[in-house]
């Protein structure tokens, strides 16, 4: 007996709050008679989360409808685009159907062309047959020039491959790309992968037990608020995106609890860092997550700001892995071994890493591989690396953060103020000459510097964030 939605109703925040995972950033073989299955009911889209004219796979009128952004370029993708094959297999026909929808990341320098691939081939009825086709081939294709592993790829699947080729710059195919980019930045998404279950939150690529849950638990409250006569079958994914989507969006932003001006010790031991300890107006402290394309961009803006504003502005790097995957662990732990060492180890380190996030992605032997390198090239010894000291610090950093209620990465504090997420390169600068500005004015009129010229500001922040604008 499926449970009653009046029972329910009160767990739509509680599945959205369950559905809010954080993980990640492979094709399959799903045949040709499931890419569009018919439907019996015709489905109400959501104005809010469009399926619009994306490729599906699945059952149109499902009951549970998983929209996926992804990067044919980013590993995690992969892995997740094979569990998610595995999930539409074993699922109960007609229950679950999959919306892809690109989002190509700046790192990742033939994302773009491979979605311009799969939507080429999508002109053809072929954009799955693709879409398997370059997470499968994915190691051959992260490296130069994709055209003629490409090009073969649309032979072997049967395309007109002139077709293609010219399909590959149409603005049709230029224009698709455009909606799926300005829906992720409407919706906050800005790293891969991303799934929203009917709206609900699943960051990253998770196991499959993940997914069968929240497709049971969304099919139990759909076809129950169906049988009771409070939602039409076909509104069930315009109801349910209605519902969840808010909350995702909710649980996307810091805890109520996450002040907007928090102190972080900076001037610690053992930490990656660039800039002055003793002289610097600006301190800013950030959490890093390696493998997060936009953890490594923030790095190599700061570095850029320190450079600008040498003796002036301090950077202090703390570790946030996010990712379960080993090797990640391992290049953290790499990363406080560096910095143990001597904190511009550690600082030249981390931006050795950030150049190498596409590596890490991989993971495995080559992510570790580079890591080795890297230690190796800056003198770092192999043996301190999965040290107790090097696996207590990232520790440490990652208690930190809970008890800032630092969720996400990457997170900045500049002088205490919080900001969360990859901030535009300008608006950093103005953040950081504004806070410069205050405290060469308030060192100059106390007389302090350093850690005092710190606490100082933060207090100042604090504050100033009590009394409002």
């Amino acid at each position: 007996m499926r449970p009653k939605m009046k029972r329910a109703m009160g767990w739509w925040a509680a599945l959205a709050a369950a559905l809010v995972v954080s993980g990640g950033c492979a094709g399959g073989s799903v045949q040709d008679e499931v890419v569009a299955e018919a439907p019996t009911h015709v489905l109400v889209d959501s104005e809010l989360l469009p399926v619009g004219e994306s490729p599906t796979r699945g059952a149109a009128d499902a009951w549970v409808t998983l929209v996926v952004f992804g990067d044919f370029q980013c590993p995690f993708c992969g892995r997740l685009a094979a569990t998610l094959d595995r999930v539409l297999e074993d699922q109960p026909r007609g229950r679950v159907r999959l919306v892809y929808k690109h989002l190509p990341l700046p790192s990742h320098p033939n994302a773009e062309f491979l979605a311009r691939a799969s939507e080429a081939a999508a002109n053809q009825g072929k954009f799955w047959q693709m879409h398997d086709a370059l997470y499968d081939r994915a190691a051959e294709l992260r490296e130069g020039d994709p055209s003629s592993e490409v090009r073969a790829i649309a032979t072997e699947l049967g395309l007109d491959v002139e077709r293609f080729e010219r399909d590959l710059d149409s603005p049709e195919v230029a224009a698709r790309l455009a909606r799926d980019l300005a829906l992720a930045d409407q919706l906050g998404v800005a790293s891969v992968p991303v799934v929203f279950a009917n709206g609900g939150l699943i960051r990253g690529a998770q196991a499959a037990e993940v997914y069968h849950r929240a497709s049971y638990d969304l099919w139990a409250a759909t076809s129950g608020a169906v049988e009771d006569g409070e939602m039409k079958r076909e509104e069930v994914y315009a109801h349910s995106v209605r519902a969840l989507l808010p909350r995702s969006q909710a649980a996307r932003q810091p805890s109520p609890s996450a002040k907007a001006v928090a102190y972080v010790p900076a001037h610690q031991p053992r930490r990656p860092e660039s800039g002055p300890a003793g002289d610097a107006l600006v301190t800013i402290t950030h959490f890093h997550s390696l493998g997060s394309a936009p953890s490594a961009e923030l790095l190599k803006r700061l570095a850029t700001l320190a450079q600008v504003h040498e003796g002036r502005v301090r950077v202090v790097t703390y570790h946030l892995p996010h990712q379960e995957e080993e090797v990640l662990a391992y290049a953290h732990r790499a990363w406080a071994a560096a910095a143990a060492r001597a904190p511009e180890v550690g600082w030249e380190f981390g931006l050795a890493l950030a150049e190498k996030v596409a590596a890490l992605e991989v993971g495995g032997a080559q992510g570790a591989a580079v890591v080795e390198e890297i230690g190796a090239t800056l003198g770092v010894d192999p043996e301190t690396i999965n040290s107790e000291t090097s696996r207590a610090q990232v520790e440490r950093d990652q208690r930190l953060a809970a008890e800032l209620h630092v969720v996400g990465t990457p997170t900045i504090f500049i002088n205490g103020t919080r900001l969360v997420g990859l901030p535009p390169a300008d608006e950093l600068e103005r953040q950081v000459a504004a806070s410069e500005a205050i405290a060469e004015r308030v060192a100059q009129v106390r007389n302090i510097g350093g850690e005092e010229l710190y606490e100082v500001m933060v207090e100042a922040a604090r504050q100033q964030q009590e009394l409002g604008p």
